[in-house]
């Protein structure tokens, strides 16, 4: 569900990939089932039963940074966790905590079918 407050966020953004994002997100919430999206820390973020699981972070002009995290804080049950990455794409930040980093919108178009299933994955862990 597309929220109107993404929309006017991402409408104002200057960061030069913007328009990617904006692909990144329509497929992502095409794609994914349960999700949907609100604004927080200034950033498009991802809901998915009414916890935060995916942000999109925009505060560098010269990449795109996807958060994948498990709400805000790191869970006590983090030890149980596990998504698979078929991809290769995710950088581990820790237990329930992974980066996707692009510096240029052709590789972030690139990967959208890639990611939309990575989230998929994501979720359902």
């Amino acid at each position: 569900m597309r929220d109107p407050d993404v929309d006017r966020l991402l409408a104002g953004s200057t960061h030069p990939m913007t328009a990617s994002v904006q692909r990144l997100r329509s497929a992502v919430l095409d794609g994914v089932e349960g999700l949907t999206e609100h604004v927080k820390w200034r950033s498009p973020s991802f809901v998915h039963d009414g916890t935060d699981r995916m942000t999109v972070n925009l505060a560098r002009p010269d990449r795109v940074v996807l958060v994948l995290h498990r709400g805000a804080r790191v869970r006590a049950d983090r030890a149980g966790f596990s998504s698979t990455d078929p991809s290769g794409l995710l950088e581990w930040r820790g237990a329930d905590r992974a980066v996707v980093t692009w510096t240029d919108a052709q590789a972030l178009d690139d990967a959208v079918p890639d990611v939309v299933d990575l989230l998929g994955r994501w979720v359902r862990a």
